[in-house]
C-alpha cells in the first residue's frame, strides 16, 4: 500500500508544519510528506533548506473557485476548505498512491505512521473522534463535540475508492461557500460537515485507539505516562502514536490557550510538560520565532479593526472565559 502524507498552512505556520514533517521521517525516511502552502511562495524564506518535502502552493492546483473563496473566507477557514481539493488532486496526480493522509501541522508522531495502515481492513474513510470513552461526568471534550463535530480533522485518511472519491466530491461542493466559523449556523470550518458523513457514505472506520490525535479534547480519559520506549497513555502497552498540540504557542508558560478549562488544572504533570517542552524546542529549532512573524502574502478579509473593534474583541474572550470559570456554561 503506497502513501503519501501531506499537511496545510500558511508561511507564518511553517514551525509546525515542518515540526510534523520532520517527526514523519524521523520514522520513515522514505515517507512522501508534502506541505500544501495556502499562500504564495515568500521571497523572505530560503525553502531550499527543507530539501527533503515538497511544497504545493494552493493556486498552483489549478482551481478557479479559490479567487472566490478566499474573497469570502478568513485566514482558518481558507486553510480548512481547500482540504477536499487537495485529496482529490493529489489521488489524481499520484496514480501510484492508494492512501493519503491528511495531518494538521501541528500534530507530532512518537511511533512509525505507518502503524496506520494496519487500520483499514475494507474501509476507505479513517476517521478520528474527539472522544471514544463515556466521562463520568460532562467533559470539555462532550463540549467540543457538539459545537465543533464529532471528529477532530486534525487527522483524515483515505483511501482510493469509490465511497471516498464520492465523499470529496460531496465534501467540496460544501466548503466552495460553508466553510465558515459559525456555530450558530450549526456549522465549524470543514470539520462538522462530516458529521453527516457516516449517513451518506459507507466504508467509514472511527478508530478508537487512545494513541491516535491526544489532545487537550480528551485528556478528562487519557493520562499520559512517559516509559523506557518513549510515551504511553493510561498504560504502558497502549503506545502514543501522535499528539495534537491544538492551541500551543511556544512563547506560552500553559499548554494551550484553553487554559480556563478546569480539566487542565490535573492534567499538568510531568510527563505532559516534558512533552510539550519538546515540542517547543522542536518549533524553536524551525524559527518559529521568525517565520510565525511573518505575514501570510494572500489576501484575507479583515474583521472591522478600530479601536472599538479591538477592544469588544477582547472583552467578548474576557467575559467568555470569566462565565465559563463562574458558572460552568
Amino acid at each position: 500500500m503506497a502513501s503519501l502524507y501531506f499537511t496545510l498552512c500558511s508561511n507564518n505556520y511553517l514551525p509546525f508544519a515542518l515540526s510534523l514533517g520532520q517527526s514523519v521521517k524521523s520514522f520513515e525516511p522514505d515517507a512522501c510528506f508534502l506541505i500544501g502552502l495556502v499562500d504564495k511562495f515568500n521571497p523572505q524564506i530560503d525553502y531550499s533548506v527543507w530539501k527533503q518535502f515538497e511544497f504545493l502552493p494552493c493556486f498552483d492546483l489549478g482551481y478557479s473557485e479559490f479567487e472566490s473563496m478566499l474573497s469570502r473566507y478568513n485566514i482558518i477557514e481558507f486553510n480548512t476548505a481547500v482540504k477536499p481539493f487537495y485529496f482529490e488532486y493529489l489521488f489524481g496526480k499520484y496514480s501510484e498512491i492508494d492512501t493519503i493522509y491528511y495531518l494538521d501541522p501541528d500534530l507530532c508522531f512518537y511511533q512509525s505512521p505507518k502503524i496506520m495502515d494496519r487500520e483499514w481492513e475494507d474501509a476507505e474513510i479513517l476517521l478520528t473522534p474527539h472522544l471514544i470513552d463515556i466521562p463520568q461526568k460532562p467533559s470539555a471534550g462532550e463540549l467540543t463535540s457538539l459545537g465543533h463535530g464529532i471528529y477532530n480533522l486534525g487527522f483524515m485518511g483515505l483511501r482510493r475508492g469509490k465511497e471516498s472519491l464520492r465523499l470529496i466530491q460531496w465534501w467540496k461542493e460544501r466548503l466552495k461557500e460553508h466553510c465558515r466559523i459559525d456555530k450558530c449556523r450549526g456549522i465549524f470550518v470543514d470539520q462538522k460537515w462530516i458529521d453527516l458523513a457516516p449517513f451518506f457514505f459507507d466504508k467509514i472506520k472511527s478508530v478508537k485507539h487512545p494513541g491516535w490525535n491526544m489532545a487537550w479534547w480528551n485528556f478528562s480519559e487519557r493520562k499520559l505516562l512517559k516509559t523506557s520506549q518513549g510515551y504511553s497513555i493510561n498504560h504502558e502497552e497502549t503506545p502514543l502514536l501522535f499528539f495534537h498540540f491544538s492551541g500551543f504557542k511556544p512563547e506560552q508558560t500553559h499548554l494551550t490557550e484553553r487554559v480556563f478549562i478546569s480539566e487542565f488544572e490535573n492534567e499538568e504533570n510531568k510527563d505532559l510538560a516534558d512533552l510539550f517542552e519538546d515540542y517547543r524546542s522542536r518549533l524553536i529549532t524551525n524559527n518559529y520565532y521568525l517565520l510565525s512573524k511573518i505575514k501570510p502574502l494572500l489576501t484575507f478579509p479583515e474583521p472591522p479593526n478600530t479601536l472599538r473593534n479591538r477592544v469588544g474583541r477582547k472583552l467578548k474572550s474576557k467575559m467568555n472565559k470569566a462565565i465559563y470559570q463562574l458558572f460552568g456554561v
